[in-house]
Parts: C-alpha cells; structure tokens; sequence
C-alpha cells in the first residue's frame, strides 16, 4: 500500500479505480463493509484509494473540543493497510481545506485522481459547511454510492469506550479493542526475576474508565499477556490525556511498536507504585 500526503503525489493508478473519503477513525465494520465495497468495483485488477486526513476535522473545526480517537495516526492507516487499500491520502484538514466548496474540491481531486466510483457513508457530506450531499453530487455528475452502515459509527464506539463495554466495542470493531504505541524495550524495567514494568502515555484517545484491565502486549509478533493499570484525564483544553503502567513477566523485543489489546476489566483503579506481590498474567486472569 502506498501512502501520500498531497493530492499532487498521486501515483498513475490502474483502473477502475474506486475510492471512498473519509476520516475512518478505528476502522470498524461499517468501514470494512465500504472497503470491501471498492474492492469489488474494482473487479480485483484496477485500484482501491481512500482519502483521509491526518488529523481528525474537529482539531480545526471544534479546537476548544476536539474528538477523542480510536485509534492512532499510524494504526489508522496500518489497519487500511490489512484491510485491502491500495493507496491512501492522508491529507491534513486545515483551513485552506475547511474553505473548499465541494465544487472546488471535486474538481481538483478529478484532476489528480481520474475515479470512476466513490462510494462512502450514508452520512457523508463534503465541502464547506457539508454543502455537497447527494443531490449536489449528482449535479456534478460525481458517480456516487451511498452504503449504511447498519448503526455502526465512530461516535457510537466512541461512547462504548467510554463506558468501558468492551465486548460491545469489539462487536463494532469486528475485532478486540486495541492501543497501538510507539515502544522501545530499552525503556522497560525489569523489576525482579519475573516482572518487567513499562510506563508510557498518550493523548487524544478515546478513554476507558480509568481501572486495571488484563491485556494482550504485542511487540514484533511476539505476544505476552499483562496487566494495564489504565488512567485517563481530560485538561482544561477538553483533551483526553492517557498514562499507562503495564506489567508483564516475560520480556518483550524492541520493536518500533507495541499493540495493547484489552480484553477484561479486572478491578478498580489502584496505585501501582504499590507492591503487586507475585501477581499471574495468564490468559485465564482476563
């Protein structure tokens, strides 16, 4: 898969090409089902592409509120990647974008990127002040399909998130709940003969109740059960801001990432500068 970041990288692609648009956060079932949509159109031998952004719209639109995410930059695009894209363009939503009518967007992007389907959500509007729905589309003569999405939404997972449903967040994800971070096994500490702890943080995500939660550490392939003591804050600008304490008995490889995926609340928030004495991490804890 290729990714870029301008509509003037835009390699020659074969055709058909399908494209969809949209800002795809957590790339859930709703999302699989559009992907999967353009992989058909494309009858297998012409090209899928999804345009995105790097950044999600309510950072310029919504500053003082900006929405909590799903999942990360990199993971977004990562998880486009397995699910059969064969280009992405992750553009940066600002204002020069948040000015363009849906006439002026179109246009260009024809320009650059000759598509003969688009095919995105059934809530999908474009341009400034979302003036371009499907009528106006239509009048461009822009070949578009509208898909539902059967009541799955980024925001309604967003929510579940928040209340710490996880089962009901993999039923939408049509996979487990999962971080993705930046890791370094040169920045774990080895507590004792089976006990390495890892202390790391992010912001922006989406929060689950602040708790201890068993989860499944991935780094290069190499799985190995732990336990996340989990806390999440909002600050005085609405961010959401994340600290993470992970503690694990086998050691990990660096890697230049680690996937953390939650599988079951254990217990309420406690501090974990206390002693855990000698905890398990076997799967049957989670």
């Amino acid at each position: 898969m290729n990714v870029v970041h301008s509509l003037d990288q835009i390699p020659e692609l074969q055709g058909p090409i399908a494209l969809s648009i949209g800002t795809y956060d957590g790339v859930h079932l709703g999302h699989q089902m559009i992907i999967k949509r353009l992989r058909k159109e494309t009858r297998k031998k012409g090209s899928t592409v999804l345009l995105t952004f790097l950044n999600h719209p309510s950072t310029y639109l919504s500053p003082n509120a900006p929405v909590p995410l799903i999942t990360t930059t990199d993971h977004r695009i990562a998880l486009l990647k397995e699910a059969g894209v064969d280009l992405v363009i992750a553009l940066p939503f600002n204002q020069t974008f948040a000015r363009q009518s849906y006439q002026e967007f179109f246009t260009a992007l024809k320009e650059k990127l000759p598509f003969d389907h688009l095919i995105v959500g059934e809530d999908a509007r474009f341009g400034k002040e979302r003036a371009g729905g499907p009528d106006e589309l239509q009048a461009l003569g822009i070949p578009i399909t509208y898909l539902k999405k059967d009541g799955i939404s980024s925001g309604a997972i967003r929510q579940l998130i928040e209340k710490g449903e996880l089962k009901k967040v993999k039923k939408m994800l049509g996979r487990p709940y999962i971080i993705r971070l930046p890791f370094d096994q040169g920045n774990v500490i080895r507590e004792n003969d089976g006990q390495y702890r890892w202390e790391t943080g992010v912001s922006q995500l989406s929060l689950l109740p602040s708790a201890v939660y068993g989860v499944d550490l991935m780094a290069d392939e190499k799985k190995v059960p732990g336990i996340a003591f989990y806390r999440g804050t909002q600050n005085i600008q609405k961010e959401t801001e994340l600290s993470l304490t992970l503690y694990f008995e086998k050691e990990l490889p660096a890697a230049p990432f680690i996937d953390i995926t939650f599988l079951a609340y254990l217990h309420d928030e406690l501090d974990p500068n206390l002693s855990l004495g000698n905890f398990k991490t076997e799967p049957s804890l989670v």
